[in-house]
């Protein structure tokens, strides 16, 4: 039994506990009074067009308007000096630093076309969709291979079986590697992955060697650069071996932690932020620095290839020194983001019966090549002998000879890519250029200037 203490005690427990008014909730209440009752003078005075209403953001104190409708004012000498930031004079929309605001309006999204700069041409890369044939564009809804009748599925592998066989022949193994790579390769606590990336990029640079593109007075151009590794080794090669080269990087998109920046030289790396569709390499000021240009590449993923082949066709010196760029090397991947309308091989394909929509069944069919099984490589070891005759597909075909059609795809579509640098005076060819231990997608495209092919061979 509690006696009269504890009961008394129990009676203030649960009288504390009972739930107060909450004091946030009471601010509120009395802030929403005071707005209903003065809203004249703390609401914006900025009118809305496009709303045809004031703006209802509330001010700050002696304010008349919210800080996104706040008039533009010039920076003060203090503003500028503290770094402090305001609104974009083009675009009121986003901030910068005043101390920046110069630097910023020259490169502002927001700036009208005739203001922007002259190396960017919107689509000027892109080609077309009826581009070297007689039908009319097209942008209808792409079809599935499930979708295709089997017996029109087995008619395109007949189909690009034969135009393997009649075009594309043996790829020959050129794996080369060059010595400014040699002591990083030697790393020990180095991972597979980052292995694998320093080996592709010393067998691409070894294979610019062998080509004599590694040359006095020349500028590189890294399309697709990304963190820009590729870039930073060629870089290290000017520093010790190249005079008056440059390196300029081309990427669409803005990159963290990018290797170029550890170049001591700034003068030897330009990175500019530019979709490769858009992209005029003349109007760039740094190939009139130098006497020649190079295009690299590493995997440059499927219409990417294109766009820049297309774009190193059409590059030509104002100052009349050379009229084109003196070759490129490219490390091939992603076939299944091939698109029609930016495809460069068009001619090639039309001249051996493969119109828009089988294109569209092979670049879907590459994918049979390297995109496995989805199982781990001990389980796929283990069952290769048991599924290599087990028929998979409506079409009759086993998971190896998927594989091998898929492979063939892409072949064709840089056989085509070749016919198509050919025909604007260039030598190409296909190389394995690493062991497909190391990526599955290690065929490199190589194009050298015809006047100068015979001539660099022979210098090797």
């Amino acid at each position: 039994m509690m006696g009269d203490t504890e009961i008394e005690k129990k009676s203030v427990n649960n009288k504390q506990e009972e739930p107060e008014e909450n004091p946030a909730s009471q601010g509120k209440e009395f802030k929403k009074i005071k707005l209903n009752a003065d809203s004249e003078t703390i609401r914006c005075k900025y009118f809305v067009l496009r709303k045809k209403r004031f703006c209802k953001m509330t001010v700050g104190h002696g304010k008349q308007f919210c800080g996104e409708h706040e008039p533009l004012q010039e920076p003060s000498d203090s503003e500028k000096a503290s770094g402090e930031r305001i609104r974009c004079p083009l675009d009121p929309k986003h901030t910068v630093s005043a101390a920046k605001i110069q630097k910023h309006l020259n490169i502002c999204n927001a700036r009208s076309p005739a203001e922007k700069v002259p190396y960017i041409v919107h689509g000027i890369n892109d080609g077309s969709d009826a581009e070297q044939s007689d039908q009319p564009e097209t942008k209808g809804a792409q079809k599935k291979l499930i979708d295709i009748p089997a017996n029109e599925l087995t008619a395109l592998v007949a189909k690009i079986n034969s135009i393997y066989n009649a075009s594309v022949g043996s790829i020959p193994e050129h794996s080369p590697r060059h010595s400014i790579l040699e002591q990083e390769l030697a790393t020990e606590h180095y991972g597979p992955q980052t292995l694998k990336h320093l080996t592709q990029s010393s067998a691409l640079l070894g294979l610019m060697e062998h080509y004599n593109f590694l040359k006095h007075d020349t500028v590189f151009v890294e399309f697709g650069a990304g963190k820009g590794q590729v870039s930073y080794w060629l870089a290290r090669i000017i520093e010790h071996q190249l005079n008056n080269s440059k390196v300029l990087l081309i990427d669409r998109a803005s990159h963290r932690h990018k290797k170029d920046n550890k170049i001591e030289d700034r003068g030897i790396v330009h990175r500019v932020r530019a979709d490769i569709a858009d992209l005029v390499l003349e109007e760039l000021d740094l190939p009139a620095t130098t006497t020649q240009l190079v295009g690299i590449g590493k995997h440059l993923c499927g219409s990417a290839t294109d766009l820049a082949l297309r774009c190193l066709v059409k590059y030509k010196r104002s100052d009349g020194t050379s009229s084109k760029a003196v070759g490129c090397l490219f490390a091939l991947c992603c076939h299944h983001r091939c698109e029609w309308k930016t495809f460069v091989g068009k001619r090639f394909l039309l001249a051996n019966g493969i119109g828009r929509d089988e294109f569209e069944c092979m670049v879907r069919m590459v994918s049979w090549a390297v995109c496995g099984t989805g199982r781990s490589r001990e389980r796929t070891s283990e069952a290769k002998i048991l599924e290599d005759g087990v028929k998979e597909d409506r079409c009759g075909l086993t998971r190896a000879q998927r594989e091998e059609i898929g492979r063939k795809c892409k072949r064709i579509l840089d056989v085509a890519r070749i016919e198509f640098m050919k025909e604007n005076g260039y030598d190409a060819h296909l190389n394995h250029y690493v062991k497909d231990f190391i990526t599955l997608e290690n065929v490199s495209l190589v194009c050298v200037e015809k006047s100068l092919s015979q001539t660099q061979l022979a210098l090797n």
